[in-house]
């Protein structure tokens, strides 16, 4: 447990840290929904990334351990990559405590999955399979986090991971 909370402190550290070399890519704003579902987070990410750079194509969707999904597909926490070949540059697209930030960062956005435009975005499909080949672990207090990758050929995938519910933070 302890190890887990010390790798959340350096990965939030992390990436607090590279926000000082970042560029802010949109204005902060609060969500009217605070855990937005899988396909509205990322229609609201793809407006802000093609705004800041018309090229910009998803690198990497994610839940973090700060806000899992859901039933319902939303999830408190979300990490959005996009990358734009023309800025060579990403844009970090996240939400945390009901507010959503977009920083830029200089560089490359590691294997960039081939994700088609009708990639699978229905949040409650997912969490429905992640709760039928683990619903032992979700009866023993683990929560569902999911997020793309991309095989050596770039073929896209949903990887499901479980990950042990942290204490409801009574400032969320």
């Amino acid at each position: 447990m302890t190890r887990k909370v010390s790798l959340a402190a350096l990965v939030i550290w992390l990436i607090l840290a590279s926000r000082a070399y970042a560029d802010a890519a949109c204005a902060t704003q609060q969500l009217r929904n605070p855990a937005p579902t899988l396909a509205d987070i990322y229609a609201m990410a793809e407006k802000h990334a093609r705004a800041w750079k018309p090229d910009a194509v998803p690198a990497s969707i994610s839940t973090t351990s700060l806000g899992m999904l859901q039933p319902n597909g939303g999830a408190a926490g979300w990490h959005i990559l996009f990358y734009s070949e023309s800025a060579k540059s990403t844009v970090s697209i996240d939400t945390f405590r009901g507010s959503l930030n977009c920083f830029a960062t200089p560089g490359p956005a590691g294997r960039i999955p081939d994700l088609k435009p009708d990639f699978q975005r229905d949040g409650p499909k997912l969490y429905a399979i992640a709760k039928q080949n683990g619903e032992a672990l979700l009866a023993q207090g683990y929560g569902v986090m999911i997020g793309t990758a991309a095989a050596s050929s770039r073929h896209a995938t949903w990887n499901i991971s479980y990950n042990k519910e942290r204490a409801k933070d009574p400032g969320s």
